[in-house]
């Protein structure tokens, strides 16, 4: 079992960021033959700040803060790349976007996604014996064979891209509000070009790969991720099989935020109403797995990327990480930059009995692989030709670090240098 586990957390390494503290468990000779159950819950554009466990001037994350103290909070932690589906390639191929060939965002338009020769961690855990769902925003190809049915998901309910790319019938629940669907036929513009949104494509909403509802409605969309992702742990614990579950929230890629969730005493509305929001869904995932599967489940949150700071005030707090110089020059320091709050990411590990409670890391800036690889090489050979050819990958990787310093174009170092030029200037 022990080395699944790590298998796992080694998969996911570029995006989990070198997760060492936790190789221990793995690599301590741990042999109970009960497989191990994995929650991933992934928020989308959420600042480092926007933890109340990071930063004392966030109060809208209740339930968060609680994992924070009942498990591993890691304050140095960074995610693969800056941007969405880089980003959540990584985490699902634990390969670099220059290696596994997602470099980009997907669009409305885009016709391919996530290489389909990418081996991803719901392959590795289902060919394992593992129940897979995923529940969310994919944004990972929306065609054919990229479905996440397709990619190693037994089940999937969600929407293929982020939740402004698309007219909805609740327009006025996103903010700043996209146009609703139009009516008639009609030739609408194909984008709204200053709010980035797109008025000819009704966002759907999937259930596998039947589309159920097109378009979305905003406004209970949050309640009926939160009521799939406990329905899944029931249903997989039910089973005697282990589960792996990825959810990726549409929180808080822009705020998702009706006339009734806007009054903020806190004077963040309608941020602060949203992440509110976010936190009570984490907490009805967290408390499914307490009463389901609590000692046999490991539990990990984090975000994509940076928040989004053209949104101005309804993008999300980097904390400290401002960078001074990059605004100085007229840029941003968030996301779709290589400046630290665009990738430096909330992140909390929650397992009852494994995890230690309420400790902090640091130790998430190397690219260490070589240890990890030692722990498991004698696990591979029985596991195909696809786990090989990762394996073979993670080893020519393995001199590089965790923010690609043997890069030119990355300018991240340990020192703080920033050799970058102001990116992502917002009007604000």
């Amino acid at each position: 079992m022990g080395w699944l586990f790590l298998k796992v957390l080694f998969v996911g390494v570029t995006f989990l960021g070198c997760l060492y503290p936790l190789v221990d468990f793995c690599c301590s000779g741990d042999t109970r033959g009960q497989k191990p159950n994995f929650v991933i819950i992934l928020a989308d554009d959420m600042g480092w700040g926007d933890l109340g466990a990071n930063w004392a001037e966030t109060k809208d994350t209740a339930n968060l803060d609680e994992m924070a103290a009942e498990g591993m909070r890691f304050v140095d932690f960074h995610a693969a790349a800056s941007t969405c589906s880089p980003s959540r390639a990584s985490l699902l191929t634990g390969r670099l976007g220059l290696r596994n060939g997602v470099t980009h965002n997907f669009a409305v338009t885009s016709v391919g996604g996530l290489p389909l020769n990418e081996t991803t961690l719901a392959e590795v855990l289902r060919q394992a014996g593992y129940v897979t769902g995923m529940i969310g925003k994919w944004h990972l190809g929306h065609h054919g064979s990229y479905h996440p049915n397709f990619r190693g998901f037994d089940y999937y309910f969600g929407i293929p891209y982020s939740h402004d790319m698309g007219c909805t019938d609740t327009p006025g629940y996103n903010h700043p509000p996209c146009p609703a669907c139009p009516r008639g036929d009609g030739d609408g513009p194909s984008r709204t070009h200053e709010r980035d949104c797109y008025t000819d494509v009704a966002l759907p909403l999937y259930e596998n790969l039947n589309i159920v509802k097109q378009p979305v409605n905003l406004s209970s969309l949050a309640q009926k991720y939160a009521e799939k992702a406990t329905q899944f742990i029931q249903h997989a614990s039910a089973s005697g099989r282990p589960f792996l579950l990825y959810v990726a929230l549409a929180h808080m890629h822009v705020p998702l935020s009706g006339t009734r969730l806007s009054a903020d005493r806190r004077g963040r509305r309608p941020y602060g109403a949203a992440l509110r929001e976010m936190d009570r869904l984490v907490g009805q995932i967290k408390d499914k797995v307490d009463r389901t599967a609590r000692e046999n489940t490991f539990l990990w949150f984090t975000g994509d990327n940076g928040p989004w700071a053209q949104k101005c005030e309804l993008a999300g707090s980097v904390g400290p990480f401002t960078g001074s110089w990059q605004t100085h020059q007229g840029g941003s320091a968030a996301k779709q930059t290589t400046w630290e709050g665009g990738h430096r990411v909330p992140a909390l590990a929650y397992w009852p009995g494994t995890v230690p409670i309420n400790v902090t890391s640091t130790a998430l800036l190397r690219y260490e692989t070589r240890t990890t690889l030692k722990c498991w090489d004698s696990g591979l050979e029985n596991h195909g030709p696809r786990l090989q050819r990762l394996e073979t990958s993670r080893r020519e990787a393995s001199s590089a670090t965790c923010l690609g310093r043997e890069f030119p174009d990355a300018s991240y170092s340990s020192d703080r240098s920033h050799t970058d030029l102001p990116v992502g200037n917002p009007t604000c």
